[in-house]
């Protein structure tokens, strides 16, 4: 036995076996695909961001986790598709005294899942909540007849679409939480 064994070593020398072997393995690391591609499945990414008008708000639940609870005015952050409810309250003086209100306001992120989407192109998407005492201020592209035209609604729909994604929000007039 130990004779055949000498035989098979001193017939496939290291140096014989070598040349094979690291000529496949770099031919197998060479050929290897460097580039990394993640499929999310979503067309470019979604941020938010929270402003105000009129008298900041005194209370402020943003209703996810991305948003953190001690966050910047005017920040975007990123957030994924879903639908979200915003808590906001405070009190602003209308010239007569102050007056306290209280707003949630449900919002919806979502794709344009159409044939005028391009899903192939990472376009991101920003969006603005604004807090405002009376609701939905007349803000950029949100103008619209039915908000602030003198008459304080109790709801307001209001529907913001962009290249890739929609937000669709209900700002609802709601009594005032009770704090601990």
């Amino acid at each position: 036995m130990k004779t055949v064994i000498k035989n098979i070593w001193e017939k496939y020398t290291l140096g014989k076996l070598l040349y094979p072997v690291s000529f496949i393995l770099a031919l197998a690391f060479t050929s290897c695909e460097a580039h990394v591609y993640i499929e999310d499945e979503y067309p470019g990414d979604a941020y938010i961001a929270l402003s105000w008008t009129g008298d900041e708000p005194d209370v402020i639940d943003p209703g996810t986790n991305a948003i953190p609870n001690t966050f910047y005015w005017d920040r975007y952050y990123f957030i994924r598709p879903g639908i979200y409810t915003l808590y906001y309250d405070g009190e602003y003086n209308n010239g007569n005294g102050f007056v306290e209100y209280a707003w949630e306001v449900d919002y919806e992120i979502y794709v344009n899942w159409s044939d005028e989407v391009d899903y192939y192109e990472d376009v991101d998407n920003y969006f603005v909540l604004e807090c405002h005492p009376l609701g939905p201020d007349v803000f950029l592209d949100y103008k619209s007849s039915n908000i602030n035209d003198g008459n304080i609604k109790s709801e307001f729909v209001v529907v913001k679409k962009n290249k890739n994604y929609s937000m669709k929000t209900t700002y609802r007039k709601v009594e005032k939480r009770v704090r601990n």
